[in-house]
């Protein structure tokens, strides 16, 4: 088994670490090799951060990432190899950018071919960019890692890790509760978001992939730079390259007059799991003793319009949906559900307040050697809808309070692991039609 991810902290909760394991020889991990210490001192305002890593070597800490990566975008401190210290604002999978400094060096040395350095800052962050310490939260999410050279650049796909940092207060009583099982994957912690029903049933099916001691595989094996081969492969050394070529089509946009409408209504972005958060699920082997044309594996779930809602500017990210005040609902205009071949029988969509199928999803073989109708190969069209003109249905309005339910159903002659089922959808802001 790989080592957990080394934190030194004080502990309020003891919990059991699992670590679940996708390569076959554990010999091939390699942890983060940072060690990070945070203390709270109330009375001054003063946090002091101590890290310390292999000397020679860059290595970093990131404090405030609740899903241990990048995406989150975490305040972050770097020690170079020759201990110059550095604070950044990661990207998604990204270097990101030097901010303010903020930090005041008190210590840093080097002792058996460790670096340890010691910090202090206020606990109020410099900028929006530089963490804040909250001395009523007791825990903290962080990410660390550590490089293959002085100068910092990739870490590689095995020098990372991260964890939660629980803080108690020095002499005094602390409550010891049983937080749960924790663990990572190749040094990745493990996070799963499993909702309970009526959102999602995995949780009630017990599927394996929500908790870490019960994970098979999928998603979670497969990293940047984690290769899955048997024990006695070797990677080639070689890498392969390939070239993509896009073609985009565009209309040219007119705005509104007092007379004309706009030429183009923006397309919300719209998504939903019908595994709920887990992102992926288990497909679990069905009864040997049942016919294969008998095995069917189903999960659902149910939620509504506005669980899919993002209210921020639209420039800020593609899925934000801007300002809604002023509209009921949504004209939906695009549905297709994500389905993996060649076990996938269905995926359906339904307004569960009139029972309404709104989108169905089964899986069509190519029976000829035209275009979309390809021999050997599968399509799951899409569901469109629009002026008739185009020949496509009327655009279906709902609410957003409006309950939608997923059913999706696959073939369980043999077990899956790392199935989705989501929804991708595209839809306009809208009013109740008035009849």
């Amino acid at each position: 088994m790989a080592p957990s991810p080394h934190i030194s902290m004080n502990m309020t909760r003891v919990f059991h670490v699992v670590v679940a394991m996708c390569l076959k020889d554990p010999s091939l991990q390699i942890p983060s090799q940072t060690t990070t210490t945070i203390s709270l001192d109330s009375t001054t305002g003063t946090a002091t951060i101590t890290l310390s890593g292999p000397n020679g070597k860059w290595f970093s800490v990131g404090l405030g990432s609740p899903t241990f990566a990048m995406k989150d975008k975490p305040y972050t401190i770097v020690v170079d190899g020759s201990g110059n210290v550095s604070e950044r604002k990661l990207g998604d999978h990204d270097p990101g950018t030097v901010i303010a400094s903020s930090l005041k060096v008190t210590s840093n040395s080097v002792k058996d071919g460790v670096r340890e350095v010691v910090m202090t800052r206020p606990f109020v962050g410099k900028t929006s960019d530089h963490y804040t310490f909250d001395p009523k939260v007791t825990s903290i999410p962080i990410i660390s890692a550590s490089g293959l050279a002085a100068i910092y650049a990739y870490h590689g796909p095995k020098q990372r890790t991260g964890g939660t940092i629980k803080l108690s207060v020095l002499n005094s009583a602390t409550c010891i509760c049983n937080g749960g099982i924790k663990g990572t994957i190749n040094g990745i912690p493990f996070h799963k978001d499993c909702l309970p029903e009526p959102k999602g049933d995995l949780v009630q099916q017990k599927n394996p992939t929500c908790w870490v001691e019960t994970y098979q595989g999928g998603l979670s094996c497969c990293h940047h730079q984690n290769i899955l081969l048997d024990k006695d492969q070797t990677p080639p050394e070689e890498l392969l390259t390939y070239h993509m070529k896009f073609r985009f089509y565009f209309q040219p946009y007119t705005e509104a007059t007092a007379t004309k409408p706009a030429s183009h209504t923006n397309l919300l972005r719209m998504y939903y799991q019908t595994e709920a958060n887990a992102g992926e699920y288990d497909i679990p082997k069905c009864s040997p003793t049942t016919p294969s044309e008998d095995c069917v594996h189903e999960i659902t779930a149910h939620f509504q319009v506005k669980d899919m809602m993002r209210e921020c500017p639209l420039r800020k990210d593609p899925s934000c949906w801007g300002n809604t005040t002023g509209f009921e609902g949504i004209n939906l205009i695009y549905a297709a559900g994500h389905c993996h071949a060649p076990s996938c029988i269905s995926m359906e969509l339904y307004n569960a307040d009139t029972g309404m199928l709104l989108c169905s999803h089964y899986p069509v073989y190519g029976q000829t050697h035209e275009v979309f109708d390809e021999l050997g190969y599968l399509a799951i069209p899409p569901c469109l809808w629009g002026p008739d003109t185009e020949g496509l249905a009327p655009p279906t309005f709902i609410p957003f309070n409006g309950n939608l339910t997923s059913i999706k159903r696959n073939n369980n002659t043999y077990t899956h692991y790392g199935e989705m089922a989501s929804w991708q959808m595209r839809g306009i802001l809208t009013n109740l039609p008035e009849y």
